[in-house]
């Protein structure tokens, strides 16, 4: 591994990630990161490990690898030699989980990959979780969401930290981690399938950013920025939610006379932050907000129902019920 004291060390990189860290009160947990190989987790791998030393902080006692073996590749095999070398060349923890990637049906293969790289990630992670995404893949993923008809929170793209999730670089550009990388003579890997068009999120990447990028030089920069401001707004509607909800947490199962006495607007709200909250998929606008209207007007004889691939809503005794299903 290249020197960390190599000068510049920073190449607006390192700060952003001490300063995140700094913010969320991290200090003193242990970390894993999602490291895939590539570009992106192999500079949050290095940088991470630079910070902690530069702290004079036990890299292997405060840091671990996760790599994700999808075997969607006839190379992933040796990408995940590649990444034990350089976790280990780094001091670092290694450990590598393979999956099986089965899309659900309606589900596309890239979707399909994402959640099973989730699942596998938090279930080998012990505390913290640190993800590589990147001011380009925040606004590919606002754009993504809005032109698959997203609402607010959609819009708000990849949020900084959620749960056991850190994702450090969000205002940092993709190509603010390629010149890291090049300083520090850090090798990476390539996965074939980003330069395929077919898949929304390659389109996107490599036709519809760099378009608009060459007429608006700052668009990455202002579709992230609109992105914070969604977020706290979605964030207010949540706060809104709570308070509607006469609760302190967002949870099932919610008396259908709180529905009845909100206007439709905040009745609206108040499903949609609950559905979000359960970590699921909202569904098509138009048939929520039937469901909903069928839920504050239906009769006292009526149980109205509403059934989605991972979960469902029903009626039942003046409640509203939730509840996942496995439809695999």
């Amino acid at each position: 591994m290249a020197d960390s004291r190599k000068s510049p060390f920073d190449l607006g990189v390192a700060l952003p990630l001490k300063e995140k860290l700094k913010k969320f009160g991290l200090d003193g947990r242990h970390i894993a990161v999602a490291y895939s190989g590539g570009l992106d987790s192999t500079v949050l791998l290095h940088a991470l490990v630079c910070v902690l030393r530069e702290a004079d902080l036990p890299v292997r006692f405060g840091m671990s690898a996760i790599h994700i073996n999808h075997g969607l590749s006839p190379n992933a095999g040796r990408w995940e030699r590649h990444c034990q070398l350089f976790a280990e060349k780094s001091g670092v923890p290694f450990i590598a989980a393979k999956v099986n990637v089965r899309p659900c049906s309606g589900e596309g293969i890239e979707a399909a990959a994402r959640k099973a790289r989730r699942e596998a990630i938090f279930a080998n992670a012990e505390d913290l979780i640190c993800m590589a995404h990147h001011a380009d893949d925040q606004a590919e993923t606002v754009l993504h969401n809005m032109l698959r008809g997203t609402g607010l929170r959609g819009a708000g793209g990849i949020p900084e930290f959620h749960g056991r999730v850190l994702r450090p670089f969000l205002s940092v550009r993709k190509e603010t981690l390629r010149n890291y990388a090049l300083s520090h003579e850090l090798a990476w890997i390539e996965d074939e399938s980003n330069t395929d068009r077919y898949f929304t999120r390659n389109y996107l990447r490599h036709e519809v950013l760099p378009t608009m990028s060459a007429r608006f030089p700052r668009a990455v920069e202002q579709i992230t920025r609109a992105a914070g401001k969604f977020s706290e707004a979605q964030a207010l509607l949540d706060e809104l939610a709570l308070q509607d909800l006469k609760k302190t947490e967002l949870t099932f199962p919610v008396e259908i006379s709180i529905l009845r006495r909100l206007t439709e607007l905040r009745a609206s709200n108040l499903v949609r932050s609950l559905l979000s909250a359960q970590q699921v998929q909202l569904p098509d606008e138009r048939r929520l907000n039937e469901f909903i209207r069928q839920v504050r007007t239906a009769a006292p004889d009526r149980q109205p129902r509403l059934d989605l691939h991972s979960y469902r809503l029903w009626v039942a005794r003046k409640w509203l019920y939730f509840e996942k299903q496995d439809k695999s």
